[in-house]
């Protein structure tokens, strides 16, 4: 524990240096002063060493942010300021300890040690030791002179004058008790020696007493012969034995068993000397703290004269210590001393902590004056000081902040008491102009040479800048270089500099006075019975008072000080023309403090009988200074976001927000004043404009009348109407008088929640802002009903307020209400309610300023400047033609030039100015221009998905049914929808719910194509898009598309979409229950032959949706529809078509094995009672130009259809699909050679002609590859090994929902990917690459066996159960045998394992595990045991 803050933090620092280097021990420490707040978290976490103010640990303990229970070492620091000053806290302290002393188990061995470090050994640390160190504790004294007064030597003072001095000695002599054998006489003199030898020799008994002499020209032998004889002088004698001795000599002789000391003089250069000369008794000091004062008593004698100026206050306060008796010669004297110091220090300020808290609690110490001195203290004697009022009210505005009570201010006006306003010229600007222009020529800056102290010069600093100072303070040459500590007399404040930068001060500067006048708060200290303020409450000051004007009222004026109470904060607000307060300082500033109550009463009674001052204020007065009204309002944070209403509105830059934060406390505060009856005080008013009140808001048909906060913004007596603002929601009301009531200061600590506010980038699209205009932000704010609609606000910066007092806050509001949140401030542009303001073009189009304006105005360059024209415009004409403008501009760029448009900002402005526009034609063509630039080009994309411009078209779409605007907007999404970045930012934005809403809302064919467009890439682009898209009721729409659209690019783009919504098993299904596969056959059907490249859209879709869906087979089955087509394309139709629908037909004539689609004869014998298949076969057949097949079945041959079809009937298999594995567990190398052979003939991947593959999209020749996948399981887990090598795992992504799972990866040179719905619900634990296989391995929500694999009966080709990790694998569904690996034994691995071994309890893992592995060995290098979740036997 320290005294003092200060004190602490020197400790702490120290502390954590040696502990955090060396013991690695946390240390914190606590003080007053607003940080014990910031500590309260770490305190609670624990510490090894805590350093605190015995203040702040008590509040500490009392709110329970620590306990004593581990304490083992109390360290007091300043233990004799501590019992001393802190008794009570100090008590309050070690009775909690001993407390938890009593409390400890007694076998719980804690070391526990006390320790204190004081200067001064007091009357109250004897107690703290008696009461607390039981035992006998241990006291070390490095101080003799504290030793003296443990041992309480007597002090006897004789007062004399210093002929007078051998009279007083041999009085001494004889008044010496009879135990006092040995007496030592000091001097400091050795002049004196022989005088005093010549004395004692003849006072002395020759026969009986010893006299010694001990000279410092004494050599070293002589010395030891003096000791000698001085040890061996009290044996055998009665008498007495005396040492006549120089201090000097005290080293060498080290006496310290004379009984009594006599000073002949006090001319001592320091207290050393005084402490050792008592340092000679200390052989008859008590060597314990217990032992009591037995036998001898020492003594002290002190000659004092009057020589003895400077010692006279050591012996006061010595004597004051040992609670002995002053002498009243002693204490006159002392007190002229003190008077003449003060008179001596007529040039010394006041004693700064005598200005600031009534008193210098180290007045003995201080070398500050602190009496009052009329010719120096009187306002305006000093010719270098202003003359100060000593009355009335002054503005300032407060230019530096030495701590929380002590300021430096300029003053800017006086208010007399009679009323009289007086305006201070600007001195200190002129001041300030007339000394850089004279001291900016070289020839006026002379050096002002060694300075003295309080000399005032003029200090240059490296920048040029130069200021007046007085000298404050010298220190000793430094570095070669003197510096000196000076005042700055015209701004405040105090820095070092050095003696080469001091100029020489011109004449003319010379009789201006000090611009900054010191300024003190009234009644205002530290807490924790400290008188210096901390660091950190210091700088909130200054964040709260710098640059800032203030009003006060002037209490007391002394020299070039002011002392101020009240000191307000007033603001004028311009739009009702009223002054408000908006805080009082000391008010705000007592969180920091304690109340200083006798403050101005100690400093008048300093003052009195030597100035005169005005009446003192009585205690109802301070009272009424301490009760003025504030009115404090409610403010924004800068850059944060917060929820807000709007309460009122004048005009879009100027309104009212309320936070949602403080409603339930306005309103409990309304209901506590309309439950007080405030009618009761009404008719007390102060009705002048500015006044705080309360006043009665206007009842409505749906609220009644309550009682609000309000202020008066004027009053008509002819009336008697009061004109009132409202606080807390910023209307205004004429009420009568009777409706106005007086407002306690309790009413008003709630702050006002009304806060002024303007919106960001807003203009008056006219001369001013209109009625219309406020409505039109009044609709977007409000709802239907007029209810309040919750916004968020961020402000962004802040001005002077009109209405408020405290400031006008610039904010961006947001809408976060619907679907897509809503700027404000730009809806209201866009709807032509505002336009942009000037100081908004160069942060939305900032390359706009800088354009090089020489380039034609065609060219790509002149995009950014047109965009920011039509922002700023006014006239509708013009904006229409500055869109078309950008529109041309953009058609006749080339290609090539399209990436400079990005770096010049054509996309950015673009994308910004969309937000700002809701002009149809205009719309238009800037989606025109935008559809230009990002065709075949991803970097523009992506500056359209960075800069927001999917945002910004996704609430146009949202607000708009124009056609022309839909088209282009969906045109720009089908676009952006082919770069995986901006399908995640659509998503983000929720434009795949848009896409949706506007495929089943819209019947335009133009709009309709870019849409089903749109959702195919995002379907394509994530599965979860294709599970939202069937829950949209997309799916149900694109049905409906296929079986009515008449037009043929709705049909292209409906089939399309499917087909790649049908990658999800799910979709399948509900393509089918919803008639989609029978429409597209009917399609097909219909379809012109010529329109060959439709037709194979429709087929592609439709095998897409057959394949591996036995119910959708039955369908095409069933259907006539099929039969039909393949009757049509017997005779005519493209090859390519007819390949595609040979490989529908081999999936709905033998889908149990794809690799022998023309084994016909199996197939009939398999279903031979089927007609419908039957006349598949036969159409097939007769397609591919083969013998019936029903004809081959009848013969009873088994020969495959491939024997006889001819060169043309290549087997069509696209990349996306994989054959089914054998059930021998065939090597994956079988699968991935099977994707380009079918036995040993070379597949056809590129069926198409080169014509049709410029016309299909390119996803339709590049789809990717499925890899093979073995699973396992266990109750609680799934694994599955994906096989594959060189796996580039950067390029590897894997996502988990629910039961979907999605995988994709690069190998090989392709791309893989895979998608499954499992049969339950899983959450990934970690993937792991291991050399020929990548593991995934999965935990399942409910533990148990599953069935099968996937939700789907179905069977993939591609998936096959694990035999090398098999261990629970069971489904009948999927028929799969076990074989199992040791053919010694007939038993799986769960016969023959012990009971519970493979069965695991559930296994979270909330991390995603990227494992890297040795491609040598295949191993997992990252675990060094068997990997826990593998599940290899």
């Amino acid at each position: 524990m320290a005294s003092t803050w200060r004190k602490a933090l020197n400790i702490y620092e120290l502390s954590q240096f040696l502990c955090g280097t060396q013991l690695r021990a946390r240390v914190l420490v606590i003080h007053g002063g607003g940080q014990e707040e910031t500590q309260a978290v770490p305190l609670i976490n624990g510490c090894e060493l805590l350093v605190a103010t015995p203040h702040s640990l008590l509040r500490l303990l009392t709110q329970k942010h620590t306990n004593l229970r581990r304490l083992c070492y109390l360290v007091l620091d300043d233990v004799d300021i501590l019992v001393e000053q802190m008794t009570a806290e100090l008590q309050s302290i070690m009775a909690q300890f001993a407390e938890v002393l009593r409390r400890r188990p007694a076998g719980l061995v804690i070391p526990i040690q006390f320790m204190g470090f004081g200067s001064h050994w007091t009357v109250g640390l004897q107690r703290y030791v008696s009461a607390y160190m039981s035992g006998n504790p241990l006291a070390i004294f490095t101080s003799a002179l504290e030793a003296a007064v443990f041992a309480k030597v007597q002090h006897r003072i004789e007062m004399c004058a210093s002929v007078d001095l051998p009279t007083h000695l041999l009085d001494a002599l004889q008044t010496l008790h009879a135990a006092h054998k040995k007496i030592v006489i000091f001097t400091s003199h050795e002049m004196e020696l022989d005088r005093l030898a010549q004395l004692v020799d003849g006072y002395a008994d020759k026969a009986a007493d010893v006299v010694l002499f001990g000279s410092n020209k004494l050599g070293h032998t002589e010395l030891v012969d003096l000791r000698q004889a001085w040890l061996q002088a009290d044996r055998g004698c009665d008498g007495r034995a005396y040492m006549i001795m120089h201090d000097d000599c005290y080293e060498m002789l080290r006496i310290v068993d004379a009984d009594a000391i006599i000073h002949w003089d006090l001319g001592l250069k320091s207290m050393v000397r005084f402490r050792n000369r008592l340092g000679c008794m200390q052989q008859h000091y008590p060597v314990s703290l217990q032992e009591t004062h037995a036998g001898r008593q020492c003594l002290s004698v002190v000659l004092v004269t009057e020589k003895c100026v400077k010692q006279a206050r050591t012996l006061v306060r010595l004597l004051r210590r040992l609670r002995q008796p002053v002498p009243q010669k002693l204490q006159a004297f002392h007190k002229g001393i003190l008077e003449s110091t003060n008179k001596s220090r007529r040039c010394i300020d006041l004693c700064t902590y005598l200005k600031a808290y009534g008193f210098c609690r180290d007045q003995d110490y201080c070398h500050e004056r602190h009496l009052v001195v009329r010719s120096l203290d009187t306002p305006g004697v000093v010719p270098y000081y202003q003359k100060l009022p000593t009355a009335g009210q002054v503005k300032i505005r407060v230019v530096h902040v030495v701590d929380v009570t002590r300021y430096y201010a300029h003053v800017l006006e006086h208010k007399s008491v009679a009323g009289e306003v007086v305006t201070l010229t600007a001195t200190y600007r002129e001041l300030a102009i007339d000394l850089s222009l004279y001291y900016g020529v070289e020839a006026n800056c002379t050096p002002h040479g060694v300075p003295s102290l309080w000399d005032v010069c003029v200090l240059k600093n490296d920048k040029g800048v130069s200021r007046r100072v007085r000298v404050f303070f010298t220190t000793k040459p430094r570095c070669g270089l003197n510096y000196v500590q000076v005042q700055y007399i015209d701004e405040g404040g105090f820095s070092e500099a050095k003696v080469s930068c001091l100029l020489k001060l011109a004449e003319q500067f010379r009789s201006i006075p000090f611009q900054a006048v010191e300024i003190y708060i009234c009644r205002l200290m530290p807490s924790d019975n400290d008188i210096s303020w901390p660091d950190t409450a210091s700088l909130m000051v200054h964040e709260l008072l710098h640059g800032q004007q203030f009003d006060g009222q002037i209490q007391l004026a002394l020299g070039n000080t002011l002392w101020l109470d009240p000191l307000v904060k007033r603001s004028y607000l311009a739009a009702i023309k009223v002054y408000t307060n908006e805080f009082t300082v000391r008010n705000r500033l007592l969180m920091l403090g304690l109340d200083n109550a006798q403050h101005l009463e100690k400093l008048r009674k300093i003052c009195e009988g030597v100035l005169h001052l005005p009446d003192n204020l009585d205690a109802a007065t301070i009272n009424r200074l301490d009760g003025v009204l504030v009115c404090q309002t409610d403010v924004m944070k800068l850059k944060e976001f917060e929820d807000v209403v709007v309460s009122s509105i004048i005009s879009p830059q100027c309104f009212f927000l309320q936070h949602t934060a403080t409603e339930q406390e306005l309103e409990s505060l309304l209901d506590v004043i309309n439950e007080g009856d405030p009618r009761s005080r009404a008719g007390q008013v102060d009705l002048s404009p500015g006044s705080l009140c309360l006043a009665l808001f206007p009842g409505t048909d749906d609220a009644r009348a309550r009682w609000n906060r309000g202020r008066i913004v004027s009053y008509e007596a002819e009336t008697r109407k009061v004109d009132v603002f409202f606080l807390d929601f910023g209307d205004t009301a004429l009420l009568p008088q009777s409706d106005i009531a007086v407002i306690h200061q309790a009413e008003l600590k709630l702050p006002c929640q009304a806060i002024e506010c303007s919106l960001l980038h807003v203009s008056p699209p006219d001369d001013d802002w209109t009625d219309k205009n406020a409505d039109a932000l009044w609709d977007l704010t409000h709802d239907a009903d007029e209810r309040n609609t919750l916004l968020i606000a961020k402000a962004v910066g802040s001005s002077d307020s009109r209405y408020t007092g405290n400031a006008s806050f610039l904010v961006e509001l947001y809408d976060c209400s619907t679907p897509q949140d809503i700027l404000i401030g730009q809806e209201l542009v866009a709807r032509g309610h505002a336009i942009g303001s000037p100081g908004s073009v160069q942060e939305l189009f900032p390359e706009a300023a800088v354009v090089d304006t020489s380039l034609p105005e065609e060219s790509y360059a002149g995009i950014t400047t047109a965009c920011a024209k039509l922002y700023r415009s006014k006239e509708r004409a013009e904006r229409v033609h500055l869109a078309k403008r950008i529109s041309d501009i953009a058609q006749e760029i080339a290609q090539p030039e399209h990436d400079a448009v990005r770096q010049c900002g054509g996309i950015r402005s673009l994308c910004r100015l969309l937000g700002f526009v809701r002009n149809e034609e205009i719309l238009t063509c800037l989606l025109q221009s935008l559809n230009c630039f990002i065709a075949d080009n991803d970097d523009n994309k992506d500056e359209v998905c960075r800069e927001e411009g999917i945002r910004a078209i996704c609430r146009l779409l949202q607000c708009t049914s124009a056609a022309t605007v839909q088209e282009q907007a969906t045109l720009v999404f089908a676009r952006l929808t082919s770069n995986a970045r901006c399908c995640a930012k659509i998503r983000d934005c929720g434009g795949l719910a848009l896409f949706c809403r506007l495929l089943l809302d819209v019947d335009s064919e133009a709009v309709l194509p870019n849409i089903c467009l749109a959702l195919k890439n995002m379907a394509e682009d994530n599965h979860k898009n294709c599970t939202f898209i069937k829950e949209s009721g997309g799916i149900a729409r694109l049905c409906e598309l296929v079986a009515m659209s008449d037009d043929d690019i709705i049909l292209e783009y409906a089939a399309w979409t499917l087909e790649k919504l049908s990658m999800l098993n799910s979709n399948c299904d509900v393509i089918g229950q919803l008639g989609g596969v029978e429409a597209l056959l009917e399609r097909a059907c219909l379809c012109d032959m010529d329109s060959s490249k439709l037709v194979l859209r429709i087929l592609v879709a439709l095998k897409a949706i057959v394949t591996d869906h036995p119910n959708n087979i039955q369908r095409v089955n069933d259907s006539s529809a099929f039969f039909r087509l393949c009757d049509r394309l017997c005779g005519e139709g493209d090859e390519e078509v007819k390949k595609v629908l040979q490989q529908i037909a081999s999936r709905c004539t033998h889908q149990q094995d794809a690799s022998d689609v023309l084994n016909m004869e199996s197939y009939t014998q398999y279903n031979s009672d089927d007609e419908g298949v039957i006349r598949i076969v036969r159409s097939l057949g007769e397609i591919l130009g083969a013998k019936s097949a029903v004809e081959t079945s009848s013969r009873g041959q088994h020969e495959g259809l491939d024997e006889d079809v001819g060169p043309n009937a290549s087997l069509l298999l696209d990349d996306r699909e994989l054959l089914e594995l054998p059930t021998d567990r065939e090597s994956s190398e079988l699968v991935r050679q099977s994707s380009s052979q079918l036995h040993g003939k070379q597949v056809t991947t590129s069926w198409l002609p080169e014509s049709m593959q410029e016309d299909l999209p390119p996803p339709l020749l590049d789809l990717p590859l499925r890899p093979l996948v073995c699973w396992s399981q266990k109750r609680t887990l799934v694994q599955l090994a994906v096989k594959l090598m060189e796996v580039k795992r950067e390029l590897t992504t894997l996502e988990v929902d629910q039961n979907h799972i999605d995988f994709s990866t690069e190998a090989e040179g392709k791309t893989w990917r895979l998608h499954l719905e499992l049969y339950g619900p899983v959450s990934l634990l970690e993937l792991v690459f291991q050399g020929t296989e990548t593991i995934v391995r999965l935990h399942k929500y409910s533990p148990g066996t599953w069935p099968r694999l996937l939700y789907s009966s179905e069977k993939m080709a591609n998936l096959m159960i694990d035999f090398d990790r098999f261990i629970d694998s069971d489904s009948e569904s999927e028929q799969l045998a076990f074989h199992p690996r040791n053919k010694k034994s007939t038993k799986t691995i769960r016969d023959t394992a012990p009971e519970g071994v493979y069965e695991t309890d559930a296994i979270t893992h909330p991390n995603f595990i990227l494992s890297d592995t040795d491609s040598d060995h295949g191993s997992d290098i990252s675990l060094s045991a068997k990997d826990p979740y593998d599940l290899s036997d």
